[in-house]
Parts: structure tokens; C-alpha cells; sequence
């Protein structure tokens, strides 16, 4: 009866064992169990015109995003789980700022398909410093197109942004005038950074130009000097063109003058438009006309009692003198370099004159000849005749009551 009982007992623990690797086999005997279903995460980008953006979820699972529209992570989530979409990598070229709406929660019953991310543009603001600007009408241009004008020195801010990322380039447009200024830029171009760019520097100087014309009739062997505003002197030997060695800034009076006239023959050099102010060119216009300068040949007179006396200079200019006179002047003036030869052309009568002229000739010089000499005394005859049938002697005969 032990023996049965045993059996009893060892056949049941048998089945019970058996049963519970049944039971395990099949599942635990509750019939047959699938995994858990599980969703995906999509996403809607809008507004995306850089490239490089990445999303992650949950920190972990990276989706790289090519251009605007739905997009789903690889890795799918079970219902319950939790989800946080987040921007890993902003884009550039340009750069953008990238926001995300309905970004996290808890996993459903179906795919999560609301996350919207929407992208836009970053900007930078382009501008910098003009230095030296005194004329009007400076106007600067960023990137072909973006004008901006400028009416003082100090800071600039063109109006348009530029996309992070993406070039600009700052020329000027329009110089400046009055005065004629050329403004140049420094670090002008380049890629817009993620700050604001601030360093593009702007100078100005003002345009200087040359002073100049031309010199007609010069014939002196020293030479003519002129002067530019008192200061700046240019010696001049021939007729032709001038240029003043220094320059004058646009804005500014220029003054040509003759500082010495040339000599030998001596010459009186005018200036004719020698003044005005300097706008936006070159001054090619000043005249300088050389005449050479005549003078008057005369002298004094001693002795001279009768009339009629005529006296001639170079073989043509002939002049009367009158009775008495003591000085003389020829009315034609002769160019200084030029000869003159002065000579008695009538002599006096009434009484008869014999006058002589001491020095009466030579080269005209740098001022009227005064020393021509012409010394007149009265000729002087001797009185007598014939005498007939004297034959006695003490015949004493006396002329004018004196001379016996």
C-alpha cells in the first residue's frame, strides 16, 4: 500500500510537470501573444533654403532633412512611449533658424504625423564707417542693388538684410561733388556671419587737379615766372603750354600771377582767366599773353634859335622842332631790344644852324631813351668885297659900327 501510494504520487508530480512544459511551450496557456504594436514620428518642414539641417528624437535618433515637406524617423516607438523632436543642426548657406511646434508628447494608437518644423532665414545687417566725406552726393551699393546715400561722415546701415551665409559686396555708386571726391572701400565684401557686420570702412579724399594753360608771344631771353596763388612758382622760357607743380583740391581758388616779367627786351606778360575756383578737372584754360614793351626816344636841345630844324629817327620818324625848344620827343615808340639812330634831318635857318646830334644811336633798353644830345650853334660868315679906283690912303671901312 506504500508502494501504490508512492506510485500515485510520482505519476502526479509527472503530469503536473509535464503540463507546466506544455503550458510553457504553448505560451503559458493563455493561446497565442504578438509584440506590441509600435508608430513612427513624421515631421512637416516648411520654409527650408539651407542645407545641412538634422532633427533628432528622444536626443538620439538623427533624420537628415534635404528639402521642405514630411519626413519620418527611422526608428518607430511603441504606444506609450514618449517623443521629443528637437533640432540638432541648424542649415547654412544660408543659415536659418529652425523652430519646432507639437514637437513632444506620448506615443498613440497610430503614427504621430503633427510635428511641424518651420525654418527661416537668419540675417545680418551690413554696414560700417565713412571717413573724410565733404562733398554731397556719395551713394553706396551693397551687392549690385541695395543703394544707400550718404551726406556726412560717421556710420552707415544699408536697410536691406543679408541671409546668413550668402555674400555681400559694398561698392560705391555715386562719388561725391563739391568738392570732387573719390571715396575707395576697405573689407567691403564677404560672407554674412551670424552677428551683424559692422567693419566696412568708407574713405574719402578730396580730388586735386592741376593748374594750367598757355604763354603766346614770349620773346624775352630771361624768363617770365609766374605764381599760383601767391605761393607755387613756375618759370616759363618759351611760348607754349604751362602746368603748375602743384595741384589744387577741387573746391579751392586758384590765383595765377606774373611774379617777373621777362626782360631783354623787356615785355609785359597779362594773365587773362588766371582766377576761379577748382571744381572737377584739370584748369587748362589760363592764357598768358608776352607783348614786348615799346618805348619813346627823345632827348634835349641846346643852342637852338632858328626854325625849321627836323629831326629823324631810324631813317623815317621825322619831327619838328620848334624855336628855342630844349627838349624833344619822337611821337613812334621802339620796341625795347630794338635800334634807334637819331639824326639831323633839316637844319634851322633864320638864322642858319648847324646842329649835332651826340648819342643819337644804340639799342632800346627797359625804359624811354632821354639822352639824345643835339647841340645847335648859328653858322657864322665872313663880310667883304671890292674895292675900286682908291688912290689916297686911311680908308678905314667898319661893320655894324664895331668891327673897323
Amino acid at each position: 500500500m506504500h508502494a501504490g501510494t508512492l506510485s500515485v504520487r510520482g505519476i502526479s508530480r509527472y503530469c503536473i510537470f509535464a503540463l507546466a512544459l506544455l503550458l510553457a511551450a504553448c505560451g503559458g496557456g493563455g493561446g497565442d501573444s504578438a509584440p506590441p504594436p509600435t508608430y513612427t514620428i513624421g515631421v512637416t518642414v516648411n520654409g527650408l533654403a539651407g542645407t545641412g539641417l538634422v532633427l533628432q528624437n528622444n536626443l538620439g535618433n538623427n533624420l537628415a532633412i534635404t528639402g521642405n515637406g514630411a519626413f519620418v524617423f527611422s526608428t518607430s516607438l511603441a504606444s506609450g512611449a514618449t517623443y521629443s523632436v528637437s533640432v540638432f543642426t541648424k542649415p547654412t548657406n544660408p543659415g536659418q533658424g529652425c523652430t519646432v511646434t507639437n514637437g513632444s508628447g506620448a506615443v498613440g494608437s497610430a503614427n504621430v504625423t503633427n510635428v511641424n518644423v518651420l525654418c527661416v532665414t537668419s540675417t545680418s545687417t551690413i554696414g560700417g564707417t565713412v571717413f573724410g566725406l565733404s562733398g554731397a552726393g556719395l551713394v553706396l551699393q551693397n551687392n549690385s542693388g541695395d543703394n544707400l546715400a550718404v551726406s556726412a561722415s560717421g556710420t552707415f546701415i544699408f536697410s536691406t538684410p543679408v541671409a546668413i551665409g550668402t555674400p555681400y559686396s559694398v561698392t560705391v555708386l555715386t562719388q561725391p561733388s563739391n568738392p570732387a571726391q573719390t571715396c575707395t572701400v576697405t573689407n567691403g565684401s564677404g560672407t554674412a556671419p551670424i552677428a551683424d557686420v559692422t567693419t566696412v570702412t568708407i574713405t574719402c579724399l578730396t580730388n586735386t587737379y592741376t593748374i594750367g594753360g598757355t604763354v603766346s608771344g614770349f620773346g624775352g631771353s630771361t624768363p617770365v615766372v609766374l605764381r599760383n596763388n601767391g605761393g607755387d612758382q613756375l618759370v616759363i622760357s618759351a611760348s607754349g603750354t604751362f602746368t603748375f607743380g602743384a595741384t589744387v583740391a577741387s573746391g579751392a581758388p586758384y590765383a595765377v600771377t606774373v611774379f617777373t616779367q621777362p626782360t631783354n627786351p623787356s615785355q609785359s606778360c597779362t594773365v587773362v582767366g588766371g582766377s576761379g575756383t577748382v571744381v572737377s578737372a584739370n584748369i587748362t584754360n589760363v592764357s598768358v599773353v608776352c607783348a614786348t614793351i615799346p618805348f619813346t626816344i627823345g632827348g634835349t636841345v641846346s643852342g637852338l634859335t632858328g626854325t625849321g630844324l627836323v629831326l629823324r629817327n631810324n631813317a623815317g620818324d621825322n619831327l619838328p622842332v620848334a624855336a628855342n625848344a630844349t627838349t624833344f620827343t619822337f611821337s613812334t615808340p621802339i620796341l625795347s631790344g630794338a635800334t634807334y639812330a637819331v639824326t639831323v634831318l633839316t637844319p634851322p635857318n633864320t638864322p642858319t644852324q648847324t646842329c649835332v646830334v651826340t648819342s643819337g644811336s644804340g639799342t632800346v633798353g627797359a625804359a624811354n631813351v632821354t639822352s639824345v644830345s643835339v647841340s645847335c650853334t648859328t653858322n657864322s660868315y665872313t663880310i667883304g668885297g671890292t674895292v675900286s679906283g682908291l688912290s689916297g690912303t686911311g680908308l678905314v671901312l667898319r661893320n655894324n659900327g664895331g668891327d673897323s
